[in-house]
């Protein structure tokens, strides 16, 4: 049995295909009227929460360009990920829209292939979900054995999430999302809680004292790329396991925060979530020189900033604005100059042995050092957690307390990893590798001294290698290829990359492809 995809919106209808199983037809149930897609064989139950459209009405300017030089017109966004998941159009998505012009012509008429080619749709910089949908539906044409896989986990993924009045909108948005991610999903669905009760109590358990609240202050939901989870399980599991706040945070968007919110409310209506069971609006918000973890939003905040006004717009907008990757090179230098609200802790070794020097620097010790999942799979959620000090358990008393630096990093979790980063031969061999993180964290301080920026990214052709040995991951190919004479390391550290930034603009120098070019976005 053959399966199709396409795009529809609310527009005329005349002119388009009424052959059975037209794109409007296939469309129309799954986004509220506007947008649908049908599972051959699988027959999804409609949303039970309408999609509401999260405008923005900014006017952002942006610019990515290199010499010689052109010029980008100014661009409205509107939200475009959002509203086009919605089946609801604006001109940046689709120049070609214009019902005033064409009333005959449909919607997929005008609009089907910048819904798969749009650069406004794109997730991580490169994912647009309604080309992988196709791409997804495409190999299930294709291949019979793909098509059964699919199924299976289509008819898993229902049974799994059987309970849930959402299980039709999100068995769909899995099974039109990347096969590996889905079949990932399930298995730690499965997997993970029965390895969580094997593991010692001290790693998993959530505890806290009088008038202290357990947070995850990063998961994500079912909006973004890599993620399938089912939010209303996400939620319930949070709240069993003993957290009373969890912030939804994906990638550049913040209307998966916004639906988690909806659906919770049912789920206290019900009784199924404490009274007091938080969900916090976030975003991960992707900069032009690292990543940063905004809380407590209440609105989006665009990607593709510079870091400075990136933190800036968060705390314009009531929100507190914390380092994702304080390890990477520059990380502590940027933690000093900018006026970040905290930086979490990652799991790895090149990262958690760099956060945990940060730790010992009195010049941060007003800065908290957090913990988040950052997980894609509400199975582990609060694994770890932080601990925000608040008798006040509200959103904006959480708030609060966390831009005062009343948290603290809990759960033990990470401290295997802890452990190994401090003891022989470990510790001595991040030690001794990190010094060349340490020199180039000054040198970045005193270039961007000399030459007046707000903030400065240095990266060359030993920091990846340096940086994969103190992962620890590729420390023994990394002594293989020195034998062999192909490491990098056998020659002077090469500058790959220059970037400054000032204010709205980046200045960026790529010494591979020699090229100079320009970025800027900013809201006029």
């Amino acid at each position: 049995m053959g399966l199709e995809l396409g795009l529809a919106g609310g527009l005329s209808s005349e002119g388009a295909d009424e052959s059975p199983l037209t794109l409007q037809q296939q469309l129309r149930a799954h986004y509220s009227s506007s947008r649908e897609a049908l599972l051959a064989g699988f027959a999804a139950r409609p949303p039970t929460e309408p999609l509401t459209w999260y405008e923005e009405a900014y006017t952002l300017y942006t610019a990515d360009t290199g010499l010689p030089v052109h010029r980008v017109p100014p661009i409205q966004r509107r939200y475009p990920l959002d509203t086009a998941r919605q089946g609801r159009m604006s001109p940046q998505i689709c120049p070609s829209f214009l019902p005033e012009i064409y009333p005959g012509r449909s919607w997929d008429e005008m609009c089907r292939e910048c819904y798969l080619t749009s650069p406004w749709l794109k997730q991580r910089g490169w994912a647009n979900p309604f080309r992988i949908a196709v791409e997804e539906v495409q190999r299930c044409n294709e291949d019979k054995d793909t098509a059964w896989q699919r199924a299976l986990l289509a008819a898993a993924y229902w049974w799994t999430y059987r309970d849930h009045p959402t299980v039709g909108e999100d068995t769909l948005l899995a099974a039109l999302s990347r096969q590996q991610y889905q079949f990932r999903e399930l298995l730690v669905e499965h997997i993970a809680p029965r390895v969580v009760d094997l593991l010692p109590a001290m790693i998993t358990e959530v505890s806290t004292g009088e008038h202290e609240v357990a947070v995850d202050l990063r998961v994500e939901s079912n909006v973004s790329v890599d993620s399938t989870t089912s939010v209303e399980s996400l939620l319930l599991r949070a709240a069993k396991r003993g957290l009373g706040a969890v912030v939804i945070a994906d990638r550049n968007r913040i209307d998966g925060a916004l639906r988690a919110q909806q659906i919770a409310d049912r789920l206290r209506a019900a009784r199924k979530l404490p009274a007091d069971f938080r969900v916090i609006v976030g975003e991960y918000i992707d900069t032009t020189s690292g990543g940063v973890l905004g809380l407590f939003l209440n609105s989006w905040v665009p990607e593709g900033m510079t870091m400075g006004k990136t933190v800036e717009m968060i705390h314009d907008r009531g929100g507190l604005a914390v380092l994702a990757h304080p390890g990477v090179a520059g990380g502590p230098r940027v933690l000093r100059q900018m006026p970040f609200d905290g930086y979490l802790i990652q799991a790895d070794f090149f990262q958690m042995f760099r956060t945990l020097q940060i730790l010992y620097d009195p010049q941060l010790s007003d800065k908290p050092a957090l913990y988040a999942s950052n997980s894609p799979y509400g199975a582990v959620v609060g694994l770890p957690f932080t601990t925000i000090e608040a008798s006040d358990n509200t959103t904006e008393g959480l708030r609060r307390a966390l831009a005062e630096g009343r948290a603290y990093a809990a759960g033990g979790t990470y401290l295997p990893w802890m452990m190994a980063s401090t003891m022989k031969p470990i510790g001595q061999i991040e030690t001794i590798l990190n010094q060349y993180f340490v020199g180039h964290d000054k040198l970045e301080a005193q270039f961007q001294q000399l030459v007046k920026a707000d903030n400065i990214v240095i990266r060359t052709s030993w920091d990846r290698e340096l940086q994969r040995w103190m992962g620890l991951g590729r420390l023994g190919e990394g002594i293989r290829q020195i034998g062999d004479r192909s490491s990098p390391l056998l020659e002077l550290p090469r500058l790959q990359r220059i970037a400054l930034e000032y204010s709205y603009f980046q200045l960026n120098y790529n010494n591979d492809e020699h090229t100079f070019s320009v970025r800027a976005r900013y809201i006029w």
